[in-house]
């Protein structure tokens, strides 16, 4: 066999399969395998790679599995070619580098320490790193082509034609410019509409889906979670600091548990649930919670020590232990009593006393209950500040039903009832006088039972009002039980020759008798039982849980795990989490992260060439009550956001030495995502609805709505047609937004139903003028530019054969239409 070259053959497959237990991070049995000295140095048991006793080849090849490296569970045994290339590598007497540096310590990792400030703005910084490389900068882009990307950058909605005129007036006085653009973002900041843009953005990254389960099963997420999608744009619009809204969308209902307008926000948590496996439901909680907050993966601790970070297989559990105590419920919102209409779904500690073990290798069967895990976090991000307190909670949020709307909107609805019913009396048959009645008495009975059963839910320890409550609620139940003793008695079947059905009807009514009979029994004696309003609902902790319905009343109090959570998360001590708010901001604005992976800033992430820039950054955003207006603010007016993004004309030894563009020498062209490529169609043609909130629209019964796009339902199961053509969100994991070219995208903006009706509304607004006038607008309107003198030329040559509806669906096709430039 030819010679092994180590660096090449070796070094990665340890680094791969070994470093894990014998690095700098871990090394089991005293061994470090990361440099060839650290390894015939040995450990417990001596050199691990001597010639006549290779205890690290025996370890990878031994067919015992206690014995086995890497162990079970924690990755794949070393293939024939891998176990022949060390072997020959050792009989070769190891060879190695003699200047080999060993691994760095984990906790000198960068993104483990607070970032530092340098004070200066990102221009500067910038700059410095060009000119220390020799690189050109591009100049500043077109007025035009700056003010269309700014516009689809902050609402994701182009400039109209006379915005556009506007801005370029005043940027031909030199002196104007630069407060013109000043003027220009803080004009799209107050918009609305920055809200829904951003909105998505985030719906992206903390992975928003819409309820989906078989037919009307929920097996994922919560029904209404559109109450979330709305609080997200809501606090945006306000402005309100990032480090707020992660502590209400993970502790809302222990921070503010009557604040139900940011209840909504802990529709991040309920968005992860699933009704056939808890365990599926929080690693898939504590892993997103983890990556999209803190940049730091957890798949691979559910099963052992982290691979790369410093993260201990036990650290995992005490993660999940944080979320065990919780649980999701729909609760009332002010005029609505049918929660499937309407509710507000929220979680809450439901199991505060469940322990949390350790799943051996991850298997959820095999769990070490020797020790159960207290909630925590990991010792590497400072685990010992996270100190949660158990708090007690109001009387609204442990009975809902309590809650002041809840009893006037529940006899709103009995007044409709019982209006109903004496309508129906007046204007009965004789035949069918007798159910009126029976249903006027049941309308009668309601107003009294929900008054007295309230009265006593607000006082339980008043059985004087327990006796009225359930001698209310009995003469109710008594009066429904006789309304369908009725219904069964008169059911024509019972007098039909269809046997099948006569049998059923038959069936039928002796259930109704035996009801009936119970509920007499019950009033003669009603005694102090008595079944509260139902108000809320509890979600089924699995499908053998029928009785969700039934439970009215929850925990006094909550556990304040989230909140110690959220609170850790969001403290300026945290290393990572202004930072990754700032990667994702960036990559929206800039086209590429700073830090690649923007959801692991681990040890697998190397520290980032704009290191600099992204602490001063993060640091500044904090300083400044992390308001993500402020950062926008920065970023969009800075020199380079400001740059064109062609590398026409660029200097010869920049594209030599940058052809990537990692130095920021010019603006990253960017492709559309599909929401904005549908919104921007429709602004365009004048047809968008700008009405914002509310529940989501069916994607295939509304698929022709003109609202924005981020209010079309979408989950795993379902998409809007024309969205799912080009770069959608993947409900499931959208740390960033794919870009693709595909033909589909072309023929979807060319012969879509939606492409002809927006260009037939735009030639409507355009069609008086001539064809020169006609073109010049055109471009304007679609493409936010003037056309050149040889797209003009060929242009008017195409309107000579070509209908003006279908040159617009040829110019929506236009690369500058689905291109940030």
């Amino acid at each position: 066999m030819a010679a092994v070259d180590y660096l090449k053959d070796i070094k990665p497959l340890l680094q791969e399969r070994c470093y894990a237990c014998h690095g700098a991070l871990k090394q089991k049995a005293g061994l470090r395998v990361d440099t060839v000295a650290l390894m015939k140095s040995g450990g417990d048991e001596g050199n691990a790679i001597a010639q006549d006793h290779a205890l690290l080849l025996e370890r990878v090849t031994t067919t015992d599995l206690d014995e086995r490296m890497p162990p079970e569970g924690e990755g794949a045994a070393f293939t024939p070619e891998q176990v022949a290339l060390l072997k020959t590598w050792i009989q070769a007497g190891a060879p190695g580098p003699a200047d080999e540096k060993a691994e760095a310590d984990p906790r000198e990792h960068w993104a483990y320490h607070l970032p530092k400030s340098t004070g200066s703005s990102l221009d500067a910084l910038l700059s410095q790193r060009l000119q220390s490389r020799h690189l050109q900068p591009r100049p500043p882009a077109a007025p035009e082509v700056w003010l269309r990307r700014v516009y689809l950058d902050l609402i994701g909605l182009p400039p109209t034609p006379e915005q556009v005129q506007s801005f370029l007036q005043e940027n031909a006085d030199a002196g104007r410019a630069p407060q013109a653009r000043v003027k220009v973002v803080d004009s799209l900041l107050t918009s609305p509409q920055y809200g829904e843009r951003w909105g998505r953005h985030f719906m992206d990254i903390w992975r928003y889906s819409d309820w989906y389960g078989l037919g009307d099963q929920l097996r994922h997420s919560q029904k209404h979670l559109w109450h979330w999608r709305d609080w997200i744009v809501e606090s945006l619009n306000a402005d309100k600091g990032y480090d707020e809204m992660i502590v209400q969308m993970l502790a809302a209902d222990e921070l503010a548990p009557e604040d139900r307008s940011n209840l909504r926000a802990t529709g991040f948590l309920a968005r992860s649930y699933y009704l056939f496996n808890r365990t599926t439901w929080l690693d898939e909680t504590v892993e997103h919670t983890c990556r999209s907050f803190l940049g730091l993966t957890m798949q691979c601790v559910k099963c052992h020590d982290h691979k790369y970070d410093p993260v201990e297989h036990g650290e995992y559990y005490r993660m999940r232990a944080v979320f065990e105590p919780m649980h999701v419920r729909l609760d009332p919102l002010p005029g609505e009593t049918n929660l499937e209409k309407n509710g507000l779904p929220r979680v809450y500690d439901l199991h505060l006393d469940r322990p949390t073990y350790r799943h051996v290798r991850g298997d959820e069967k095999n769990e070490d209950k020797s020790k159960a895990q207290p909630a925590g976090v990991p010792k590497i991000l400072g685990g010992d500040v996270y100190q949660p307190v158990s708090l007690k909670l109001p009387v609204g949020s442990v009975r809902p039903a309590l809650l002041p709307f809840v009893l006037k909107d529940h006899l709103a609805a009995a007044a409709l009832s019982l209006a109903a019913a004496e309508k129906e009396l007046k204007n009965a048959s004789p035949e069918a006088r007798p159910l009126a009645e029976l249903s006027l008495a049941v309308a009668q009975a309601r107003p009294a039972m929900l008054r007295a059963i309230h009265a006593a839910d607000a006082a339980p320890a008043d059985k004087k009002l327990a006796a009225q409550a359930a001698a209310a609620d009995a003469g109710y139940r008594l009066a429904l039980a006789e309304e369908a003793c009725h219904r069964a008695e008169k059911d024509p079947a019972l007098a039909g020759a269809d046997t099948k059905k006569k049998t059923a009807a038959n069936k039928k009514l002796g259930e109704a008798r035996a009801a009936l009979q119970k509920a007499r029994e019950r009033a003669a004696a009603p005694g102090n039982a008595y079944a509260s309003i139902r108000a809320s609902l509890k979600a089924q902790e699995g499908p053998d849980d029928p009785n969700n319905a039934e439970v009215q009343s929850y925990p006094e109090t909550t556990s304040g795990r989230r909140l110690a959570l959220a609170r850790w998360m969001a403290a300026r001590q945290h290393p990572l989490t202004a930072r990754v708010l700032v990667n994702h901001v960036w990559l929206r604005h800039f086209g590429t992260a700073l830090v690649t992976d923007v959801s692991d800033f681990g040890r697998r992430s190397p520290a980032p060439l704009h290191q600099d820039i992204l602490d001063t950054l993060a640091v500044r955003f904090m300083e400044e009550g992390w308001g993500l207006k402020r950062l926008h603010r920065e970023m969009v007016l800075s020199e380079l956001y400001a740059r064109d993004s062609s590398s026409a004309g660029a200097h010869p030894a920049t594209l030599e030495a940058d052809p990537d563009n990692t130095c920021y020498w010019r603006m990253n062209p960017r492709r559309m995502e599909s929401q904005v490529v549908r919104d921007s169609l429709l602004f365009i043609a004048g047809r968008l609805d700008l009405t914002q909130g509310g529940p989501t629209l069916d994607p295939v019964k509304m698929e022709t709505s003109t609202r924005r796009s981020l209010y079309f339902n979408q989950t795993a199961d379902e998409e809007h047609r024309f969205l799912a053509m080009f770069d959608n969100a993947n409900v499931l994991d959208c740390y960033r937004r794919e870009e693709s070219i595909v033909p589909q995208q072309a023929l979807a903006l060319a012969n879509s139903k939606l492409s002809h009706e927006c260009a037939l509304a735009l030639n409507r607004k355009l069609e008086k003028l001539g064809n020169a006038s006609f073109v010049s607008q055109s471009f304007s309107a679609v493409l936010g530019r003037a056309p050149h003198a040889v797209e003009m030329n060929t242009c008017l040559e195409s309107l000579s054969v070509l209908r003006r509806e279908l040159f617009l669906q040829a110019l929506f096709n236009h690369n500058d239409f689905v291109t940030l430039r």
